[in-house]
């Protein structure tokens, strides 16, 4: 796999949070809550040119949040 290197400009990341320790399909879980819940962040996030959400991705860290979510 090839892989580039970026420079980006800053962004801010808002979602939910969860572990493995909520057991199991947590991920799923997590995207249906986000996606139920996406009206309240609406003015927030990127949309298209017809006003559709984009850039929606999974952040992850470990259990020592050491990427401070």
């Amino acid at each position: 796999m090839d892989y580039q290197r970026c420079l980006m400009d800053s962004f801010s990341v808002i979602g939910k949070e969860g572990s493995t320790n909520d057991g199991k399909d947590f991920v799923q879980r997590l995207w249906k809550d986000a996606n139920t819940h996406l009206n309240e962040v609406a003015e927030l996030y990127k949309k298209d040119e017809h006003g559709n959400p984009v850039g929606f991705w999974g952040a992850m860290s470990d259990f020592s949040h050491s990427f401070m979510p």
